[in-house]
């Protein structure tokens, strides 16, 4: 790396407010103060203020984070967090894993996860595999829904926009005697534009997207020691969609998803609060492209945290956990079964202004080699103002069932590892911080297709490094928001050493401003600017950048009721974010929030 592009990161920085933030990320509660990983936390009054109703939607304006689709709304979605593949990171809801088990890589299905019911989304970078094993060597996205009892009553929304964009939320939250609990449901439909770019082809069939979520969440006293917590949470999507080379009439996917949880918390004096928890994903996806196809995926997990609170300055995390995955491959009735044994210990120590944290992890996977990787970070107050945070880890990824045992699969493969190092230095001034960060990540035997094999194989090498930039400062009138990230990508393998790899992005930056005219009404203008990139690995197409521009307008009517007007793409601006597929033009979309 340059020496100018660390000297640029260093002098980088991040103006904010300084609130109390919790973290959950790491399996503790964390004050964001006290962990030394770096973790961006959105909360609901930040999800609330954008109008966004999907996850990847709002994910696409954080640092280091890019997100692709094959054509607009609800429509396959790849992810890509400091440039790695959608599969290296991991998706939560609520303690369960979202990843869907019969896909090529194992990677989640984003574009299904609707926002409304959700409380909190912390994203937290870097490997995390100590805590989280093979899906989260990029890092991991943790979604927590409401929290039962915390807010009492029912609330309400209704909206309509471009394309024919209809959608309705509904949510309850009682508190008890002995119980709490949170129910939600929410529906969206939409007739859509041609998932095939329709400059290129002018009448081609919109393609339309529909999507039912309902969730539920309670928790349940036992005694005065003891908690129970039980959520569930269902999708059912349908999508029709189109080959990026050209337009397909009948073309149509559904996706339904189906993931529970429970578990039992029990508080043994103020130091030890052991946790069991059982989890439970299922994904059935239906398919019909060249054929008509069905794959179902089941994720069983059985896991034991236990927290050592060993006083304030000294915690100690140690877990057992045990996994089953059931999933078919290519077709139904070729189902594969996995399974999987880990233990992991982590630690977080505070002595004046150091703050340590050091975890390691042990998994065995059938018929794979055993895994240890380790995570080591540190937090030091330079100065009276002035932090520095450096955090080393390695993680892995082992090979997708796919990979393993499709017609395609090599069941000699390896799991793929990675190396993440990324520093830190903040300056706070009052309410407000500076601060800049330069990460890198290496990573060895990945795992891609190889035509000459007709197979996957662990096939090259490659890294990631960059830095993230930001600006955010808040005042009683005037907010402003910003961050930057400058990627650099590369397949390091013998014989394509410096090739970008494709879809990420060299540059991307954000910028959104807002101004509150009173209490009642405000205005917010985001940019977005997304730099070139190659398409892919089998052809020499690089993308142009773009910039889109956004509006909200939020009026609070009343207490109980609020009116929300967003315009994307506001200069109608045409682009691409895959070759091929089409994007959409200026839209808007009208909400309005009531209680009930």
């Amino acid at each position: 790396m340059k020496l100018s592009f660390i000297v640029a990161t260093l002098l980088c920085f991040n103006l904010q407010a300084q609130t109390n933030i919790l973290v959950s990320a790491e399996k503790i509660s964390l004050d964001k103060d006290q962990t030394v990983s770096d973790v961006d936390v959105i909360d609901a009054a930040e999800i609330e203020a954008s109008g966004e109703s999907s996850l990847v939607d709002l994910l696409a304006d954080r640092a280091s984070l890019y997100i692709n689709s094959n054509g607009g709304f609800a429509k396959a979605t790849s992810l890509f967090l400091r440039g790695a593949d959608s599969s290296y990171t991991l998706i939560e809801i609520d303690g369960v894993e979202y990843n869907d088990r019969s896909s090529v890589g194992g990677a989640a299905i984003l574009e299904h996860i609707d926002l409304s019911n959700i409380e909190k989304v912390e994203i937290l970078k870097g490997a995390q595999s100590v805590l989280y094993g093979s899906d989260a060597m990029a890092g991991v996205i943790k979604i927590t829904t409401k929290t039962p009892g915390k807010y009492v009553g029912a609330n309400a929304s209704i909206g309509y926009g471009s394309y024919d964009n209809k959608r309705a939320s509904f949510s309850t939250s009682q508190k008890g005697k002995t119980m709490n609990y949170v129910l939600g449901m929410s529906f969206q439909d939409v007739e859509g534009f041609s998932s095939y770019n329709e400059k290129r082809a002018p009448f081609a069939e919109r393609d339309g997207m529909n999507n039912l979520t309902a969730t539920f969440k309670g928790i349940k006293k036992l005694g005065s020691t003891d908690q129970l917590m039980f959520n569930v949470r269902g999708v059912k999507a349908q999508s029709d969609f189109d080959a990026s080379t050209s337009d397909k009439l009948d073309y149509m996917g559904r996706d339904e998803q189906l993931i529970a949880g429970v578990s039992y918390k029990k508080r043994i004096g103020d130091y030890w609060i052991p946790e069991l928890s059982i989890t439970y994903n299922k994904s059935d996806r239906l398919s019909n492209s060249f054929s008509l196809s069905r794959l179902v995926a089941e994720t069983k997990k059985v896991e034991l945290k236990n927290p050592l609170y060993i006083n304030e300055s000294i915690t100690i995390l140690n877990g057992l956990e045990y996994e089953d995955i059931e999933a078919s491959i290519e077709n139904i009735n070729n189902k594969k079964n996995y399974n999987s044994y880990a233990t992991y210990l982590n630690s977080h120590l505070q002595r004046g202004d150091l703050k340590l944290q050091a975890g390691l992890r042990w998994s065995k996977e059938k018929s794979l080699s055993d895994q240890i990787v380790w995570k080591g970070g540190a937090s030091y107050r330079l100065f009276e103002n002035t932090f520095a945070k450096l955090n080393a880890s390695t993680g892995y990824k082992s090979p997708s069932l796919y990979q393993l045992f499709s017609i395609y699969g090599n069941e000699q493969l390896r799991a793929t590892k990675s190396k993440s190092y990324d520093f830190t230095l903040e300056q706070r001034f009052s309410a407000f911080v500076l601060s800049g960060t330069i990460f890198q990540n290496e990573y060895e035997n990945v795992i891609d297709f190889d035509s000459t094999l007709n197979k996957y194989t662990n096939t090259f090498k490659s890294e990631t490094k960059g830095v993230e930039l930001g600006l955010d400062i808040s005042t009683e009138k005037f907010d402003l928001s910003s961050s930057a990230t400058i990627l650099r990508a590369f397949n390091k393998s013998a014989g394509s050493d410096g090739v970008y790899l494709a879809r990420r992005p060299r540059e991307k930056y954000y910028l959104g401003l807002k101004y509150k005219f009173n209490e009642k009404l405000s205005l917010s203008n985001d940019y977005n600017y997304v730099g070139r990139r190659e398409n892919s690995d089998f052809d020499t197409v690089v993308l142009s950048s773009y910039l889109l521009v956004g509006l909200n307008l939020n009026y609070e009517i009343s207490n109980d009721q609020a009116v929300l007007l967003k315009i994307d793409n506001a200069l109608d601006k045409e682009y691409e974010q895959i070759h091929g597929f089409g994007t959409a033009g200026r839209s808007f979309f009208l909400r309005y929030n009531f209680k009930l």
